[in-house]
């Protein structure tokens, strides 16, 4: 959602659908492929900018179906903070993601687009967030005075003041060609520091002189938050956390098709006695599954561990409704983290402990 191309001067790059669609077939080519659970993002450094495809494989065809361009920048700055909720459009593509977020401890909040969320195994209300932080600035200005530090949510930007730390030139090119050239400032704000990407040409000509570190800026900004930071840098992380997160999310919202990398190709689902082998067949029973269990009102999951000799600790996820569970899915996981078997089953004489 956050494409701001113009932020770096590349407005031209993108200027007519068929100059998007080349960019996107050049980040898909040689961009750096970031695996998510809903689909893919293609990451590709223009310099010191990025672009960065979404894409998920069609259900109709099974191939590669371009979903749209988000643009981040080289940034050290990092947020993180805690999801208040979620704010994504409606209508926006499985891929985009736009969340309200707060700070521990503080009052403020931003509105931030993300990028690459589908590598998180889940986004609820309260869920911890780690983001690399850019801010592509609609209005700025810069001056001399003392900065109250401000983060203001506005409704799809927001309103921030903070000094500055750092100034830079930033520098775009494809391949050895230069293109363009863009301020980049570092500004402490009360939610943490975030790169500001912007050209010269938006600052008011008395104010230029003022883009340097110690000056106070003041921005109404677009905020881009990169999800794919960390332990999730090279997209989807496997193990038992993550696997029932996705798990849980699924059997709450449904979206079979999210379970897909999570599966090894030769596992297998059983559900009472049907026993089906292969991701296309468990997924197929799984989504019959959770249709029927949302329909009976049964789409509350709940972490739990089995409690009986021989099996006591072992992570289970109990399915059910508000009078209660009724089923109980236990998972078999290979060394990588992934699936090799999921059994639900209604053993009345199964003990856990939530």
């Amino acid at each position: 959602m956050a494409a701001r191309l113009d932020s770096f001067g590349l407005t031209e790059l993108a200027a007519k659908p068929e100059d998007a669609f080349r960019l996107a077939g050049l980040a898909m080519a040689e961009g750096r492929r970031i695996p998510g659970y809903g689909g893919d993002y293609y990451y590709y450094w223009i310099g010191d900018a990025a672009v960065v495809i979404r894409t998920r494989l069609d259900p109709g065809t099974g191939e590669e179906e371009l979903l749209g361009m988000d643009t981040h920048a080289a940034t050290a700055c990092q947020w993180l903070c805690r999801v208040v909720r979620d704010v994504t459009p409606e209508g926006a593509d499985p891929l985009s993601r736009r969340v309200l977020v707060q700070k521990d401890g503080l009052e403020g909040l931003a509105v931030v687009d993300l990028v690459c969320a589908d590598v998180l195994p889940g986004l609820r209300a309260g869920d911890s967030l780690r983001m690399g932080m850019v801010g592509f600035p609609l209005r700025i200005a810069y001056d001399g005075g003392e900065s109250h530090n401000v983060a203001e949510a506005q409704r799809d930007t927001v309103l921030l003041q903070g000094t500055v730390t750092d100034a830079k030139v930033g520098e775009t090119y494809l391949g050895m060609e230069p293109l363009t050239k863009f301020v980049s400032v570092t500004a402490s704000t009360p939610m943490g520091e975030v790169e500001l990407c912007h050209p010269m040409e938006l600052v008011p000509e008395a104010q230029r002189d003022l883009v340097k570190p110690g000056s106070v800026v003041s921005a109404l900004c677009v905020l881009s938050g990169d999800c794919a930071v960390g332990e999730y840098a090279g997209g989807i992380v496997f193990d038992t956390e993550r696997d029932f997160a996705v798990l849980s999310a699924f059997f709450q919202d449904g979206g079979a098709a999210r379970l897909r990398p999570l599966l090894r190709s030769d596992c297998a689902c059983t559900f009472l006695e049907n026993r089906q082998e292969g991701p296309e067949n468990a997924l197929s029973l799984l989504a019959a599954v959770q249709g029927d269990l949302a329909a009976a009102g049964l789409n509350r999951p709940a972490r739990g561990t089995l409690a009986g000799e021989g099996v006591k600790g072992r992570p289970c996820l109990l399915l059910g409704g508000e009078e209660g569970f009724a089923f109980l899915c236990l998972v078999e996981l290979d060394s990588l983290g992934r699936i090799r078997e999921i059994v639900i089953s209604n053993d009345p004489e199964t003990e856990f402990e939530l």
